[in-house]
């Protein structure tokens, strides 16, 4: 079992250290700096949603 088990960690750190591309830093940083935006603008998209939906329930709700 310990046999197999170091096989197998010494095959995925081998692959790790020489079949995986790893991004360059201004790669990294610009993907990183499209996820965050793009999830800051998700955010206010769906909180301007909650917002116009909440305002007309509140509306529908008045009526009664």
């Amino acid at each position: 079992m310990k046999e197999k088990l170091a096989r197998l960690w010494k095959e995925y750190s081998t692959e790790w250290k020489e079949k995986v591309e790893w991004p360059a830093l201004p790669q990294l940083f610009s993907t990183t700096v499209a996820v965050l935006v793009g999830s800051l603008l998700l955010a206010v998209a769906i909180g301007l949603i909650d917002l116009v939906f909440s305002t007309i329930m509140r509306g529908v709700y008045s009526i009664f």
